[in-house]
């Protein structure tokens, strides 16, 4: 028996938009194929990632959900290349959060984000995310979503069978002023905190070991059942969801090599506490 097909980024966010846009028109798997004289086993099997959406098949259950304009052809677009390992999402805005990301990350069971310049996003404080966004030149209106959109993501640390979460950051990130030396302060104790759950571990990596190791290339790694990962780069108004092995290969090496230059997760969090103690002098 030849082993089940890997499902990709693509073929499963098509899936979960599926499903969603279903949910948001009210329609039950039932009225919907009713209409299009399914068995609803089909539609289940393609909002669950286990069958393929065609073409002709996503086109009418578009018209079903009155799906029209961009938004029609951004999809036709995913379903033209399901079978594609990777996926460029593009941001219409700078502060319209991935979308993947919230469908991916509270479903993995490890996670390894490496960070060169600023706090990792998942120990962010709001006050810090916002001093962030607001050097992004992000109008005020419309900071306080992306914000909370940024500091929920923390709920997958403390949710049931939480991820194995390594968090690996330069010491700059640790040291630069964002905001202000109270926020900074702030935002390291309660980066503390968060390193008190079991799951979460720190790696810092001291200045003088930054350039020898490589540390300019922030990434957010996820691994998934049946040994699937998938690595998210994130841009101002885009994002690149990276699934090819060979390249898996490639960013779990850079993140050994990391970790071999960092100050333990015992270290870490006393140079944590040591530089928070810098910023409350302030």
């Amino acid at each position: 028996m030849s082993a089940a097909k890997l499902v990709t980024v693509v073929r499963s966010g098509l899936a979960w938009e599926v499903q969603y846009i279903r949910q948001q028109c009210g329609l039950t798997l039932e009225v919907v194929c009713d209409q299009l004289h399914w068995q609803q086993s089909k539609l289940s099997r393609m909002e669950n990632g286990q069958q393929c959406i065609s073409i002709a098949d996503l086109a009418a259950l578009l018209v079903i959900y009155k799906v029209h304009g961009q938004e029609r052809l951004r999809l036709l677009h995913m379903a033209n290349r399901q079978d594609d390992p990777g996926y460029w999402e593009n941001h219409p805005e700078v502060t319209t959060r991935s979308r993947t990301l919230v469908r991916l990350e509270p479903a993995a069971i490890a996670i390894v984000n490496v960070e060169p310049l600023l706090m990792c996003g998942l120990v962010q404080t709001a006050y810090y995310a916002r001093a962030v966004m607001k050097s992004y030149d992000i109008p005020d209106e419309r900071i306080d979503l992306q914000v909370g959109a940024r500091t929920a993501r923390q709920s997958v640390l403390t949710k049931i069978n939480p991820p194995k979460v390594d968090l690996i950051m330069g010491e700059i990130a640790l040291r630069q002023v964002v905001g202000s030396h109270q926020i900074m302060a702030q935002q390291l104790r309660a980066m503390l905190a968060i390193l008190d759950l079991p799951n979460v571990r720190l790696w810092v990596v001291p200045f003088e070991q930054c350039g020898n190791a490589g540390l300019d290339t922030p990434f957010h790694r996820m691994d998934f059942p049946r040994n699937q990962s998938v690595v998210y780069l994130e841009q101002k108004t885009a994002g690149i969801f990276v699934e090819d092995e060979e390249k898996m290969d490639y960013f779990r090496r850079y993140a050994a090599r990391l970790a071999k230059a960092a100050l333990d997760p015992t270290e870490s969090m006393d140079l944590v506490a040591i530089i928070a103690r810098e910023h409350e002098r302030e």
